[in-house]
Order: structure tokens, then sequence, then C-alpha cells
């Protein structure tokens, strides 16, 4: 009986510990509806996500931060099409756990008009199912070696990151996602227009 309970006890830590790492989140899928949660404006005024995304059919963008290579360079090559997704009747939008005040960094970064907002408390992220826990180590590793301080752009404790993805949203239903563990792979531009033709 002691024997089951310690492998019980293992198995359970493994699995929690699994749901911390960027490859086994669960996002939310095609088919779900939108959850219902705060984000703040680069004024840190707070706005609902069903009052952005109910207005017209919205593509939405997680990603890490202005810090993030990856993310700046994603974030320019959908402003290359931004004018092509309007012109389809979308809009589209960023999220990130940087803090509002960092917001403008990612524009001038980027060099991207595309409108970006702070998931204050990571709980948009939670909610799509994207949130991973930056270990200590991995923590550590990024604000010693790399001088990056997650909590100096979160403004926040949580240490948790999202996975980069996309979302494509009609009346407040997923109608698309692209979900990749792989921070360095993106959804390529000429794929989403593709994508969006469809829908």
């Amino acid at each position: 009986m002691k024997t089951y309970l310690l492998m019980l006890a293992l198995l359970t830590t493994q699995l929690v510990s699994a749901q911390n790492t960027m490859e086994d989140v669960c996002p939310l899928k095609v088919g779900s509806e939108i959850p219902t949660t705060m984000l703040a404006a680069a004024d840190a005024q707070l706005i609902a996500m069903d009052s952005l995304v109910n207005t017209k059919p919205t593509i939405l963008v997680f990603y890490r931060g202005a810090w993030c290579g990856y993310c700046r360079k994603h974030l320019a090559e959908l402003n290359d099409i931004k004018q092509k997704v309007e012109d389809l009747g979308y809009q589209m939008f960023g999220v990130t756990v940087d803090q509002a005040s960092k917001l403008k960094e990612t524009n001038e970064k980027a060099n991207t008009e595309i409108k970006v907002y702070a998931d204050v408390d990571a709980a948009t992220i939670k909610a799509f199912g994207l949130n991973w826990h930056v270990d200590d180590t991995l923590f550590n590793k990024y604000k010693n070696e790399y001088q990056l301080n997650l909590e100096e752009w979160s403004g926040a404790t949580h240490h948790q990151l999202p996975v980069p993805a996309v979302f494509v949203i009609k009346d407040g239903i997923i109608q698309f996602q692209y979900v990749n563990p792989n921070y360095s792979v993106r959804l390529k531009p000429e794929t989403l227009l593709a994508v969006l033709e469809t829908l």
C-alpha cells in the first residue's frame, strides 16, 4: 500500500510539473467562447476583453514581450498585412504580460501600429490556456545571463509567460487558433490571410 501511494504521489508530482512547461499548455479550441477578462491599455486604463472583440471580428496575437526579438519580428510582419486584414473586416491587437508602461516599447521596437494590451495579472493567458511558469532556474538564467528581468517587464512576481499564439474570433467564438510551444516558429502572415479568406 505504501509503495502504491508513493508511486501515486510521484505521478501526481510529474503531472503537476508537466503543466508548467511550454509543451504541455492546453489552449482553448476552435468553437470555444472567449473568456471574460480584463486588459490594460498603454495609459493603464482597464478594458474588458469582450468589449474589444465584440465590436468586429478580431485577430488576437499573444506574444511574450517587447524584450523578445521573435515577438517583435512577428508583430512587424503582421503589421505589413494590417491593411489587408482590415480590408477583410477584421481588427488585430496583441496581448502580453508586459506591464502597461512597457507597451509603447513594443510598438517602437517592432515598428508596428498594431495596438497592444497588457495582461496585468496573467489572467487572460491563463483563461486562454497559454500560460506556463518560468521556474527559478530559468528565471535566474534570464536575469543573470541575458540581463532580462521578467519581474521588471511584467511588474509582477507571477513568472508567467504565454506560449505565442494567434486566435481568430468572430461573435465571441474562436474560429481558428495557432499555438506553437517553439517560440521561434510563428504563424506566417500569408497563411493568416489565407485563413481569413476562408472564414
